[in-house]
């Protein structure tokens, strides 16, 4: 084979991206086999089909996506055929620009940036690809303009990943960071908004927030505080850990200046993937502090703010092939069917006396995240109970002897019912 058709054949689709993809075509990532199994969407097995695209046990019932999502078979097949390929044809890397490198941290990636770019309705130009959603944050938080005084409010429910950049910031620099707090649960939206329209102050510079709070799943009203942000110069950052692939994103419609993910949780990408937007007009106002080779590059949009180095170029495969599973199943659809779990689960719950549900259940700060306790019973002891019982699940949390139940599409309405027959055993006997 020569040289022109072997790399020709490296870049196959099972190996390497192709441009050109619809939403409705057949992702370029998944196997031929695969392609043809998909099932109708009316398919009454759907759902079926889908659970087992994944390689959890079928007795075992996974709901902690809120830590770190299951990967489907596509996406670790994807990865390890492409670690395999590079690892035999590695003597044949000769750096030639035509060519494709055998790491990440170099190129510009920007057929898997248009893909992250349609997940959530931004131009692909305003898209970094980092390692998680705390590298995106200390982006932010360290290339911005602030000085002494200058103030970040967030909340009291900020992740470490969200928040602690702006910490060491008020800790070096004088900055001020200012957690607001929020009631648990709260009771709608307008009471958050309002609580950062009481707090903003003339020397508010940032908003700094979740999406979607990682501890208690708050769905934050962000669109209404972006727009309680803009008129007054206010830059707001949004972390969106908990969010992309949980709901459908939209940053043009939410109007934030920034945000970031980590896609290996409700996306189901490989851990090690992350992304940052940030809004074409705030793009120059945000200095590199990770420089490599184009870190002063203005021309390329967020390029210059991957310049991490080195990395793993198999797993951007894994986040390209993540991202055409979810969107062959569509995004809509995705929301429609966890949240619809998430309430089957929170119904369940509200009837049972000595269950207190920590999470929203107004409608509209409710996701697919739901944390309660049970009365008389820590959370490591319920958490242990579900497992013990019925191979559950689910995470105990730091806060008031809860646990956390975060519903993706592997879950099933058996796997909720479950859930609630357990919990109700264990209610009734502490009464």
């Amino acid at each position: 084979m020569n040289r022109r058709r072997f790399f020709r054949a490296l870049m196959a689709p099972a190996v390497l991206p192709l441009a050109g993809r619809t939403r409705r075509a057949v992702a370029s990532s998944l196997t031929a086999e695969s392609q043809d199994e998909w099932p109708a969407p009316d398919d009454p097995h759907y759902w079926q089909w889908i659970r087992r695209q994944f390689l959890i046990p079928p007795d075992e019932a996974f709901f902690n996506t809120g830590t770190l999502g299951a990967c489907p078979r596509q996406v670790v097949d994807t990865v390890t055929r492409h670690m395999r390929r590079l690892e035999e044809t590695l003597a044949h890397w000769d750096y030639k620009p035509e060519h494709p490198d055998w790491f990440s941290g170099y190129r510009p990636q920007l057929e898997l940036r248009k893909k992250l770019a349609e997940v959530i309705h931004a131009h692909p130009g305003e898209i970094a690809l980092t390692q998680n959603a705390t590298m995106g944050m200390n982006f932010m938080a360290h290339g911005l303009d602030l000085q002494p005084g200058d103030e970040v409010l967030s909340t009291d429910q900020e992740h470490p990943g969200g928040r602690c950049g702006w910490e060491l910031r008020a800790h070096r620099e004088g900055i001020i960071w200012r957690p607001l707090e929020i009631p648990i649960p709260p009771p709608d939206p307008e009471t958050i908004v309002k609580i950062f329209a009481q707090a903003i102050t003339p020397r508010t510079r940032v908003i700094a927030i979740a999406h979607i709070t990682s501890q208690f799943g708050i769905v934050m009203p962000v669109r209404q505080i972006c727009e309680l942000a803009r008129p007054r110069g206010i830059l707001t950052i949004i972390d969106g850990a908990q969010a992309v692939g949980q709901l459908h994103v939209n940053v043009k419609e939410i109007g934030c200046d920034a945000y970031f993910s980590s896609p290996h949780k409700w996306l189901l990408a490989p851990p090690g993937n992350g992304f940052l937007y940030i809004r074409q007009e705030k793009l120059n106002d945000v200095w590199t502090t990770l420089a490599s080779g184009q870190w002063n590059n203005y021309q390329a949009g967020a390029y210059r703010l991957m310049q991490y180095g080195t990395g793993n170029l198999s797993l951007l495969k894994g986040l390209e092939a993540a991202i055409d599973f979810h969107m062959r199943i569509g995004p809509d659809r995705v929301q429609r069917r966890i949240i619809g779990l998430a309430n089957r689960l929170r119904q369940g719950l509200q009837q049972i006396d000595g269950v207190t549900i920590l999470s929203p259940t107004h409608p509209e700060l409710a996701g697919a995240m739901v944390t309660y306790r049970v009365e008389g019973m820590t959370g490591s002891q319920l958490q242990d109970e579900l497992w013990n019982r019925r191979k559950i699940r689910v995470r105990k949390m730091g806060a008031k002897n809860s646990v956390r139940q975060s519903v993706h599409i592997y879950n099933s309405p058996e796997e909720i019912d479950a859930t609630l027959e357990i919990v109700r055993d264990l209610a009734a006997r502490r009464k």
